[in-house]
């Protein structure tokens, strides 16, 4: 027993020793102890040296949060407000925290800035460099809290071309990018839970990511690593959205869900993988009333392996390495926003990967499609998302359906048995772009199986066009 213990210790000792080896210079959130959480006035952004001394980037900013380092490590895109009074706007500095820039203000509180891949279509002369962030700017409630609902944005990286590219009843929260360039992000379902899905930086093909039937309600904080994404996650998250740290494999992320470490002593935040195969996370102990502090965390053992920084009267938190990284995949794109439809289609509602759903997804004869109808912030405090049916339509014998519908509309779908009740439900918002094509095997399919090798009845024929009455305005206000 003594000589394990000695083993276990050296190779502690020796795995901080690998990890302060390539340790370089972090940007992270220097967060006041008593400050609101939403307005986080007095957050600055500080540069972090591997002796822990930190200097401010943000000066003259009323608050400052969510940097995001540049691939070429040279500059960083963050969320501030210069006045207390300001709404959130994007800006970039220097990684030296010079020559701040305003790069967008879209008229709501923009948030969360993430710099992905390029986006081209066939016919663009050269690609668009772009980033995602978060805005409340589409005016919609979250239907859970009755607070502006935050949504999936993109644009160029000068500010030009903004585009909303989630269409989510509920909340979506921070995404962060994978290296072939999807974007992975927690949304809140029709149930109120939170899950992590995927989708492409156009707003297309969105796809759930990880299961969100498993473990605590909320997923926050999504974190790209080599071969797993990192979570905190939570029932009733701690201080500043803190809780436990879960991941999935990237191989397989809907079938790997575990956790690294709980909150039964601890509260972790915003983890953030590092190339030398550590990661850095914020820390706080239960009872601990003097803030989270940054630490390198060894992701097999859960085994804290150095204090990075701490400082009193603060937490620290969302750090970043201040380094070059390898840019990940552009994305090419079909969307057209001169259209106002898209296509879903189905091979076999049939088909399931869940034992409950089997035989009663076969008895479903009809389809029927519910629009989701947002509403105004503060009218409908945690009140259920309004709905109304687009349309219910006969299901092919061999189970599939091919529609058309609305673009930019969150809907789901019911299927129905020949006397109309509801044998299956989807329980998150679902939404086409402009022209898109949208495809699914079955009713929630194993996606590690080959869909069946058939021509399915529905796509032989014309797609059945849904719209919603004439007079009624689509999400955007403008009749149809």
């Amino acid at each position: 027993m003594r000589t394990a213990a000695i083993l276990a210790a050296f190779q502690l000792f020796w795995c901080a020793l690998s990890f302060a080896a390539t340790a370089g210079d972090l940007v992270a959130v220097r967060v006041p102890l008593d400050t609101n959480s939403e307005l986080c006035t007095g957050c600055e952004l500080v540069r972090i040296d591997p002796s822990g001394h930190t200097a401010v980037l943000t000066q003259g900013f009323a608050a400052a949060k969510d940097p995001s380092v540049a691939f070429d490590g040279q500059s960083i895109l963050f969320a501030g407000r210069q006045g207390e009074n300001d709404r959130w706007q994007i800006w970039r500095i220097d990684r030296d925290g010079a020559n701040p820039v305003k790069i967008l203000d879209d008229g709501g509180n923009a948030t969360a800035p993430l710099q992905v891949g390029s986006l081209f279509h066939l016919d663009d002369e050269r690609p668009s460099r772009r980033f995602v962030y978060l805005s409340d700017a589409h005016g919609w409630a979250d239907p859970v809290s009755g607070a502006a609902a935050t949504a999936l944005y993109a644009a160029n990286l000068d500010g030009s071309n903004p585009r909303r590219i989630s269409f989510n009843i509920g909340s979506d929260l921070a995404p962060d990018v994978l290296d072939n360039g999807r974007l992975v992000f927690p949304s809140r379902r029709t149930g109120g839970r939170f899950a992590v899905m995927a989708l492409n930086i156009d707003g297309t093909d969105l796809m759930a990511f990880a299961d969100a039937h498993v473990g605590p309600a909320r997923q926050d904080m999504v974190a790209v690593g080599e071969d797993r994404v990192y979570f905190v996650s939570a029932d009733s998250p701690g201080p500043l959205g803190g809780g436990a740290l879960e991941y999935v494999d990237l191989r397989r992320p809907l079938r790997t869900r575990a956790a690294i470490a709980s909150t039964s002593e601890e509260s972790f935040h915003s983890p953030r993988p590092q190339p030398d195969g550590s990661l850095v996370v914020s820390v706080l102990a239960k009872n601990d009333d003097s803030g989270y502090r940054l630490v390198r965390l060894d992701p097999e053992t859960g085994e804290v392996v150095a204090t990075i920084a701490a400082t009193d009267g603060f937490h620290l938190v969302d750090a970043h390495e201040l380094s070059p990284r390898s840019e990940v995949r552009g994305r090419s794109s079909f969307v057209n926003p001169d259209q106002s439809s898209g296509v879903f289609f189905c091979i076999s509602s049939h088909i399931s990967d869940r034992p409950e759903l089997r035989s009663a997804a076969r008895s479903a004869t009809q389809l029927r499609v519910i629009e989701g109808v947002p509403s105004v912030p503060g009218s409908a405090a945690a009140a259920p998302a309004a709905r109304r049916t687009l349309g219910v339509l006969p299901i092919e014998k061999d189970g599939s359906f091919h529609i058309e519908v609305p673009d930019s509309t969150p809907v789901v779908f019911e299927l129905l048995n020949a006397s109309g009740d509801v044998v299956a439900r989807q329980d998150n918002w679902v939404w086409v772009m402009p022209r898109e094509s949208r495809g699914c095997v079955g009713c929630h399919e194993d996606r590690e199986m080959v869909p069946p090798n058939s021509l399915a009845d529905a796509v032989t024929k014309p797609a059945v066009r849904l719209a919603r009455p004439a007079g009624v305005a689509n999400q955007t206000g403008a009749p149809q």
